[in-house]
């Protein structure tokens, strides 16, 4: 909760980004408020609309409370960026920069400055439009990726966390050079050109895995390359532990099971499943269940726990097949489930009801 407020007032305070205007003496004017550059505004907008985006998941609870701590570590990066716009716009907002100057650490990864003014060309240093930025992307980067790994599109909605309009104009949305920072920082991006590749690799992954052809999901899992078993693909690999073709939930299983005796990967690979506990699909809460019994996974007892006690019964039943495999702390763990269930009838039983009328 601490820091779910350290956070809302990190970005309160960072509104005073229009406060410089009243000190250039404009006092609630008539028009829209602006930061004194168009594009900078633009700029401004996107990251408080992501900001409202956020806001909406705090309280969002569950066995780990994975979307409000992802929401809370999205806030304090938008509550940078808000910092950072204030800081141009008290400094001569329209004054030419270059990407480094409005973002130092850009510099901290290799490819990063040069990929963005090669997005932006002669125009405005803070934000493209996500057409722009993907031609970009796909002049740089298609003759080095991959030939299956192509499909730039896709790669490039991860890079922004969002969805692009797959027909029709997409001048409409905007990239901005702070969103790119922050996908940097909260990725670890050291370089480009290998981040990029790696991005590929993974889309490659979940959209094979998304295939009607199950030689095609089959020969997907056989030796899906390290890089592409992150958040998305591995979400996409326990999603096929529910399968209904054997082959298919099979060879699923075999890459999970795979990754429970090599420990880097295994821990990307528990986080990664213990998310889907909180999906809002129950088909896809009960693949979390397989797959973390897959990875011989008891640091998720307590989470299994949780879904014995309050899901519906398929999602339960899938907790408590995964506790079973879970050796002797998973069986106690359920013993304890059960023994405790058994107790609830007697207790709200209606002869002892008690009676809540005046």
């Amino acid at each position: 909760m601490e820091a779910s407020l350290n956070t809302v007032d990190l970005i309160k305070n960072s509104s005073c980004v229009f406060r410089s205007l009243q000190d250039r003496g404009w006092d609630s004017p008539p028009s829209p408020l602006t930061t004194g550059c168009t594009t900078l505004d633009c700029a401004l907008v996107v990251h408080l609309n992501k900001c409202s985006t956020q806001l909406l998941c705090l309280g969002m609870f569950g066995p780990l409370c994975c979307g409000e701590m992802y929401a809370l570590d999205r806030l304090l990066r938008e509550a940078q960026v808000l910092e950072t716009i204030r800081r141009i716009a008290k400094d001569n907002p329209r004054r030419f920069r270059q990407p480094a100057e409005v973002i130092p650490q850009l510099g901290l990864c290799l490819g990063s400055e040069l990929l963005w003014q090669q997005c932006v060309g002669q125009g405005s240093v803070y934000s493209v439009s996500a057409e722009s930025f993907l031609l970009t992307l796909s002049a740089v980067y298609s003759r080095t990726l991959p030939e299956r790994a192509s499909s730039m599109a896709d790669t490039v909605e991860r890079v922004l966390d969002q969805r692009l309009p797959r027909r029709g104009n997409r001048d409409g949305v905007m990239v901005t050079l702070f969103q790119l920072w922050s996908y940097m920082e909260a990725n670890c991006i050291t370089d480009m050109d290998t981040h990029i590749t790696e991005v590929a690799e993974e889309v490659w992954l979940v959209q094979s895995l998304a295939s009607c052809d199950q030689e095609v999901i089959v020969q997907a899992l056989r030796r899906p390359p390290e890089c592409s078993l992150r958040r998305e693909g591995l979400h996409a690999v326990a999603k096929l532990l529910r399968d209904p073709r054997g082959k298919v939930s099979a060879s699923a299983s075999s890459v999970l099971r795979s990754l429970a005796a090599q420990p880097r990967q295994r821990e990307q690979a528990l986080v990664s499943c213990l998310e889907l506990l909180e999906d809002e699909q129950s088909d896809t809460r009960v693949c979390g269940c397989k797959a973390l019994a897959c990875l011989k996974a008891k640091e998720s007892i307590d989470q299994l726990v949780y879904l014995c006690r309050t899901d519906k019964d398929d999602v339960r039943d899938a907790a408590k097949q995964a506790l079973l495999v879970l050796g002797e702390e998973g069986k106690m763990a359920l013993r304890h489930v059960e023994t405790s269930q058994d107790s609830i009838p007697r207790l709200f039983a209606p002869g002892s009801m008690a009676s809540t009328a005046f």
